[in-house]
């Protein structure tokens, strides 16, 4: 059966060009990134469907509006993404464009979505300047057109269009202080969602006037699964889960078919120890969406925690496949292959995540560790250094270090390691042990002991602690 919808296609400008000009390999990464990037805001918009055609995205939305903000901040995010992306700021700038329309398709199951309407969107799109979002005169329509800025880009002719010509116009911004001005009891449910999405990547995320919007529209309509899934990650960040569940339950039950509601509910499941239910919904997330990243890479963190290795470490690089650029998936590769044995792998995987990003603190410290057990001392010190430059309140690498510098016999600077790591975290037992070691090494026994009773203490049923107590002096 057939449904209105708005079908808005999003392709890279001169990706083919680009295949010829680049290295494989930074191409697969580009587009990797620009995947996430697409797919994730698609999330945050309550996208009901997307699918990636090898040189762009098409995306569904229930709601016009929706749509047309969505195009708007997709061309944004994109540009923002080569600014604070090490690795996209060394490849030449691709553009976005953007056409959309409002029309009639039909889920055919196991197919995706088809009919005309996804064919003129697709004709539209390639009628697009760079970096600009094109729309129909049925979507502009359908648009709260006092908050856009847009202009005619005059008639054109869309191939298989079952009109001779189609009018065009360009949508150049969307007024957000316009539509905070509205009065509330004029705001439809739309309107607070939209609200609400206008301020999730900003200082505003996550407070409560963020909150108001989500709750807003829940109260003018219940049944709307996107906000329910919002208000749920927005809860979460304030670690209220029990109130969050509620919402990804209710999300899912008015859509089971939402891919973004299953992963954030795995999320939850997954750090609340619930691995079973994690599993099963990360499980769903990727039936409807087989190349969701963030889903593969969850999944993969709770099939280590049950030491399934080998499923494990195909999600994990499934997850690269699909963004090769992903330092976490690199270092959280590394640290499961070495914890296999795997270590020369492993060292490949932290030197890629590096190479990709050199100022992570937590690759910089697994690095360390993975060195120092091989016998590098001199490049574990190099990267414990590293990993603190970049976090100077990174105790554990405070520690680390000050053993490291301990065996190599120089205690100034050991001592001054292990006294940075107590002041990253003043109640951590094994900290207050090894300095008390450090000190009893130095005949400073009083203080020495003061610290290793701490550490016991804290950990009264860890043996080594309760041990060094009893040694006598």
């Amino acid at each position: 059966m057939g449904r209105y919808v708005t079908v808005l296609f999003a392709d890279l400008v001169e990706h083919s060009e680009a295949w010829h000009r680049l290295p494989r390999t930074r191409m697969v990464d580009l587009i990797g990134e620009y995947r996430y990037v697409a797919e994730g805001l698609a999330g945050v918009y309550g996208s009901i469907y997307r699918e990636w055609a090898g040189d762009g995205h098409m995306f569904l939305f229930e709601n016009a509006d929706t749509a047309a903000q969505f195009g708007l901040r997709l061309i944004e995010g994109w540009r923002r993404s080569y600014e604070e992306s090490e690795a996209l700021s060394e490849l030449p700038h691709l553009p976005i464009r953007i056409g959309a329309h409002f029309g009639e398709c039909s889920p055919i199951a196991g197919e995706g979505w088809v009919g005309r309407a996804n064919g003129i969107a697709k004709r539209v799109e390639a009628e697009a300047d760079p970096d600009a979002v094109f729309v129909t005169e049925s979507l502009l329509d359908l648009l709260d057109l006092p908050l856009y800025t847009f202009e005619p880009v005059g008639p054109r002719r869309l191939k298989g269009d079952h009109l001779l010509e189609r009018k065009l116009y360009r949508l150049l911004a969307f007024d957000h202080e316009a539509l905070a001005a509205k009065p509330p009891e004029a705001l439809t449910p739309e309107e607070w969602f939209l609200r609400g999405v206008t301020l999730v990547g900003t200082p505003a995320e996550n407070s409560d006037d963020e909150e108001r919007c989500w709750r807003a529209a829940l109260e003018l309509r219940p049944s709307f699964a996107e906000a329910h899934n919002n208000l749920a990650i927005l809860l979460r960040s304030r670690g209220q889960d029990h109130e969050a569940a509620p919402h990804y339950q209710e999300a899912l039950r008015l859509r089971p078919d939402y891919p973004e509601a299953h992963f954030n509910y795995a999320a939850m499941l997954a750090s609340r120890g619930s691995s079973s239910g994690a599993i099963d919904h990360y499980n769903a997330a990727l039936q409807l969406r087989p190349d969701y990243v963030d889903a593969h890479h969850g999944l993969a963190g709770v099939l280590t925690a049950q030491g399934r290795v080998a499923d494990a470490e195909s999600h994990y690089r499934e997850a690269l496949r699909l963004r090769p650029d992903s330092v976490e998936a690199h270092n959280d590769l590394a640290v499961l292959l070495e914890r296999a044995g795997q270590l020369d792998e492993a060292a490949d995987q932290y030197r890629e995540a590096l190479r990709i990003d050199d100022d992570s603190p937590q690759t910089h410290y697994n690095y360390a560790l993975l060195l120092e057990s091989g016998g590098d001392q001199a490049g574990a010190e190099d990267h414990y250094r590293a990993a603190i430059r970049l976090w100077p309140g990174y105790g554990e690498a405070h520690n680390n270090l000050a053993i490291l510098l301990q065996d190599a016999g120089d205690l100034a600077r050991a001592e001054e390691h292990y006294r940075k790591a107590l002041d990253a975290r003043p109640d951590d037992p094994e900290t207050h042990h090894n300095y008390g070691l450090f000190l009893r090494a130095r005949g400073e026994h009083d203080a020495a002991e003061h610290h290793l009773r701490i550490a016991h203490d804290l950990a009264p049923d860890v043996p080594a602690f309760r041990s060094a107590l009893e040694v006598p002096r």
